[in-house]
């Protein structure tokens, strides 16, 4: 099975790399509190009508801009993005406390894909990327989440200080030795801020012994998509994976230490653990058979986490929005909403998400 993934990763990047495979043209934007407007696009230089600087046409860059209430506006090429590898997947966040754009993109090169994360701070882009894996791996799906963790320590009189943590988190399915879920996080609201140092965990392994990712006679559509979803207030994160070493379909709750005891102090445990994730399970079930292989999908598989922690995993198929939700011990049977000039897509999602919340 091992050996079939390795030669399937081996072929797609073949194709990546042939003359005239390329992506079509990506855009996404986000409007701030502030009232600035920020846009990204990736695509070819000579399609985003990019000249100069040396750049050839046939180059596949990302440009930002933004345009603030007064009228500015900004124009750059994210540093590290000009290159000959699709770039795709992009995705907008953006963190007030920390006044932070994030920027969230996949990049195909050669035999395996990147994942990375350009964080624009103070006028200033930084890119990493979130590649640990040796040797030829494939990332698919990467989703980004912003969320505030409370918490508390002891300046140098002992007197109890409070802060809000601003932290990332990364979740991805990545295809390499193993077939897995992963997770970076990444505190936005550190004095000693590096947007290269994430940290990142393989899921499974944070609640099972992890070993050997069968795939035999399950859809993709069970496991490429990895979710990641806030806890209501509490600052808690929740994400939900397929564990193929376990056979189970996971919601795990995250959570990071509040009482981080006194940053001085050299062998202060707390401290140092500060950015741990503390990860138990909220939910398991069976592999969800119920979802299609990939080639039957359109715009992949959503998940909702309802309030009792159960999972609604949606995809469309045709004409119609497909739904199924974890009850007790197994997939209740597809449900559908079709789609037709009385009700949209996005209707339909915006219905069946409502309902996946509410359960």
């Amino acid at each position: 099975m091992r050996r079939n993934r390795l030669l399937w990763l081996v072929l797609t990047a073949a194709m990546i790399a042939l003359p005239g495979v390329c992506a079509a043209l990506e855009e996404r934007s986000l409007l701030t509190a502030d009232g600035t407007l920020h846009v990204v696009r990736s695509g070819a230089a000579v399609d985003l009508g990019v000249e100069g600087a040396g750049i050839s046409p046939q180059a596949e860059v990302i440009e930002w801009s933004s345009r603030a209430q007064d009228g500015t506006v900004s124009v750059a090429i994210l540093p590290g993005s000009v290159s000959y590898q699709a770039k795709h997947g992009l995705e907008l966040a953006y963190d007030d406390q920390t006044a932070t754009l994030l920027l969230l993109w996949t990049e195909d090169v050669s035999a395996f894909s990147q994942i990375r994360v350009g964080v624009l701070r103070a006028g200033i882009w930084t890119n990493s990327m979130l590649l640990p894996s040796a040797g030829i791996s494939r990332a698919h799906n990467p989703q980004m989440l912003v969320t505030h963790r409370n918490a508390t320590y002891l300046d140098e009189q002992d007197v109890p200080v409070a802060k809000t943590s601003s932290i990332l988190s990364v979740v991805w399915w990545e295809e390499s030795a193993f077939a897995q879920a992963r997770y970076a996080t990444l505190f936005l609201d550190e004095t000693s801020f590096d947007p290269t140092a994430l940290a990142i965990y393989d899921l499974p392994n944070l609640v099972g012994p992890g070993g050997e990712t069968p795939t035999q006679d399950i859809p993709s559509g069970a496991y490429l998509y990895p979710s990641l979803q806030a806890d209501g207030l509490s600052g808690g994160l929740l994400a939900s994976f397929a564990d193929l070493h376990e056979g189970k379909h996971r919601v795990v709750r995250i959570e990071f230490p509040q009482d981080w005891g006194k940053p001085s102090e050299p062998d202060n445990v707390n401290w140092k653990r500060r950015h741990t994730p503390i990860v138990g399970v909220a939910m398991n079930g069976p592999d969800a058979r119920i979802t299609p292989n990939l080639a039957d999908l359109r715009d992949g598989v959503r998940t909702t986490i309802g309030t009792g922690y159960r999972p609604t995993l949606s995809w469309r198929e045709g004409d119609a929005l497909k739904f199924s939700r974890l009850d007790g011990a197994d997939w209740a049977p597809v449900r559908s909403i079709a789609i037709d000039d009385a009700m949209s897509y996005d209707r339909a999602l915006a219905l069946v998400t409502s309902m996946g919340e509410r359960n």
